[in-house]
């Protein structure tokens, strides 16, 4: 006597769903290693400091300032403290911080030292600036609206969250340092800039220059938290 149709079906499907269960504990345990890995700035969250108001297009806003750099690697130290401790050594990264704080609706001027080298992007729409005041950076004293494509080292660049400020965007490009010799104590290029923070909530910023390991540049320090990325918290 034949089998009824649909009985070897059920292991098979008891099979499907065991490898569906086996690649979901999979990917949490990834989830969970990668969340363990979650970098912390020695230094905690950079509060922007007041520096009175200003006008900007008839508006009187407060204006605020923030100040940090990007460095060629996470080795060094910011008043004695490691920018990241166990850390890669040999990754570049922004520093002191990741963390940034600023006011709703408020003028953010960002003075920032750029003492990397660095190259060509691969998307070279991201050597525009974009969203600051004017569309302009100072760059070592000269207002500049774009820098060359095939010679930047960095680029800070803010987006709003979908449901927070979804419109907002603020994108800078830092120009590479020549040379490649850089040091925290040696040539950099001075960048300042200042825009108009959005609406309260937190916002993702990270570097578009391929500055990592794997596809496209992408990977390693582009893809650990902390090193190329972080979150400007508008209060």
């Amino acid at each position: 006597m034949s089998e009824k149709p649909g009985r070897e079906r059920k292991p098979k499907a008891l099979g499907i769903i065991l490898t569906f269960v086996a690649v979901a504990i999979g990917v949490a345990v990834v989830a969970i290693l990668f969340h363990a890995q979650t970098y912390t700035s020695p230094v905690g969250t950079q509060v922007a400091k007041s520096v009175g108001t200003v006008t900007v297009n008839g508006q009187t806003l407060q204006h605020v300032t923030l100040a940090f750099n990007t460095y060629p690697d996470a080795s060094g130290s910011v008043d004695g403290q490691a920018i990241h401790p166990g850390g890669n050594p040999s990754w570049p990264s922004y520093g002191p911080t990741n963390q940034f704080q600023v006011p709703a609706h408020a003028l953010v001027t960002v003075t920032m030292r750029q003492y990397d080298s660095g190259g060509s992007l691969n998307n070279p729409w991201f050597a525009t600036v974009r969203g600051t005041v004017g569309s302009v950076a100072r760059i070592n004293g000269r207002l500049v609206h774009a820098v060359n494509p095939n010679n930047v080292g960095h680029t800070f660049t803010v987006r709003g969250a979908p449901g927070t400020d979804p419109g907002f965007f603020v994108n800078v490009p830092l120009p590479a340092v020549p040379g490649n010799n850089q040091s925290d104590n040696g040539q950099y290029e001075t960048v300042i800039f200042s825009f108009v923070s959005g609406s309260q909530g937190v916002y993702g910023w990270n570097c578009e220059y391929p500055c990592g390991t794997s596809v496209a540049g992408f990977g390693g320090p582009m893809s650990a938290f902390g090193y190329m990325s972080g979150f400007l918290h508008v209060v």
